[in-house]
């Protein structure tokens, strides 16, 4: 499968539309039997043997999908298959799981964090009090 019909995301039953997209193919691949082999509407036209109009203006959706994969053309770029979409709506998901995991793990965290503090705030607490229970751990100077 070509390029165009590729990363056509809806399956045609149309002949009309399945000769656009396959005259598409054929222009994006080089390997033009009707027509001239330029990048353009009217070329896409003639290699789908079909009357401009029809491509311009009853098939709106598929000269545009022509021409978005056409500019990718002139610029070298390579444009997605549904292989590619595939594999980066999985990495898509893998990496918002990762995140929803990490997430979780900030509150825990956020948690612990409360958790420490207040029971930091006890233990000062204690510590003001005459009849202190808790004994200062002193810190040792470096170097001795």
């Amino acid at each position: 499968m070509s390029t165009a019909s590729e990363s056509w995301t809806t399956i045609e039953t149309d002949p009309q539309r399945t000769a656009i997209l396959d005259a598409a193919d054929r222009l994006l691949a080089g390997t033009s039997l009707h027509s001239t082999g330029n990048l353009s509407v009217v070329q896409l036209a003639i290699e789908a043997q079909v009357k401009y109009w029809v491509v311009a203006q009853r098939h709106p959706d598929l000269r545009n999908h022509f021409q978005v994969l056409a500019q990718a053309a002139r610029q070298g770029a390579v444009p997605p298959t549904s292989a590619d979409r595939n594999r980066l709506g999985e990495e898509r998901d893998q990496l918002a799981q990762h995140c929803a995991g990490l997430e979780q793990l900030i509150q825990t965290y956020a948690v612990v964090i409360n958790e420490l503090a207040t029971e930091n705030e006890a233990l000062r607490d204690q510590l003001r009090t005459p009849s202190a229970t808790v004994t200062p751990l002193r810190r040792r100077r470096r170097g001795s």
